[in-house]
């Protein structure tokens, strides 16, 4: 169904194009803009840890190390997330890469 779906956006887009005012420049694909779902992954900023503290102040040492932490885990959450979409993403293509050898007759 979901293929089937995909298959009918792409014919009719791809129509809306061919049907086209002549100079009318051509769109680059078949997908209508923001067509595909976003990550659903949170990823987290560039990290900002600030200046490594002096070693022999205990708390600032410690406050330091808990932004390293705290990154660290927003990492953690954040890998196998973009890695399942990322797999999700890869079989979606294959899916629209069989569609099209399918209707290519070459």
């Amino acid at each position: 169904m979901r293929l089937a779906l995909m298959l009918f956006l792409a014919m009719t887009v791809a129509a809306q194009a061919q049907s086209a005012a002549p100079g009318t420049p051509a769109s680059a694909g078949n997908l209508p803009a923001g067509f595909y779902p976003k990550s659903p992954c949170a990823k987290p900023g560039p990290p900002d840890f600030g200046r490594k503290p002096d070693q022999r102040n205990f708390k600032a040492v410690e406050a330091y190390n808990e932004k390293i932490r705290v990154y660290n885990k927003a990492m953690e959450a954040f890998n196998p997330c973009i890695q399942d979409y990322a797999a999700r993403a890869n079989h979606d293509i294959r899916e629209i890469q069989a569609a099209v050898a399918a209707a290519n007759p070459n």
